[in-house]
């Protein structure tokens, strides 16, 4: 039996790796099944909340708001890109190494989320944390 190289339309190709790099980069954190707000400019009044990423952590990886509290959510990398994400609310911010963001957060429901880093690999090496949001 002879194997013959099969003839793939170059857009086929294309479509294929692109679909890859975004199912890449999206890392798994769900949007819109919370309510609240993630992302972009911090409100005026918001809260300031201090978080330091690093391989394999957050520090702190305990946060804790008020249901409807506005934050002002600064995430510090030390080392690597890394990002933030809750499941339901999506990526709120994203960092090279050495920098600094500060994007708004505001979750409107009482509970316990986990928020992680979405960078393949960092969530299951451990990095992520819980964010109790209490009436």
């Amino acid at each position: 039996m002879v194997l013959r190289p099969v003839s793939v339309p170059r857009a086929s190709v294309v479509l294929l790796t692109f679909t890859l790099v975004l199912s890449a980069c999206g890392g798994g954190a769900e949007q819109g099944k919370i309510a609240g707000r993630s992302g972009g400019e911090p409100a005026a009044d918001a809260r300031l909340i201090e978080v330091e990423a690093n391989n394999f952590s957050f520090d702190p990886d305990t946060l804790r708001a008020q249901v409807g509290e506005e934050l002002a959510l600064s995430l510090r990398s030390v080392d690597n890109s890394h990002d933030f994400a809750i499941d339901g609310l999506g990526r709120i911010a994203d960092v090279a190494g050495d920098e600094t963001t500060t994007q708004g957060l505001r979750i409107d429901d009482a509970g316990k989320y986990v928020f992680y880093c979405t960078i393949p690999g960092h969530r299951a090496a451990g990095m992520e944390g819980t964010i109790t949001v209490v009436r």
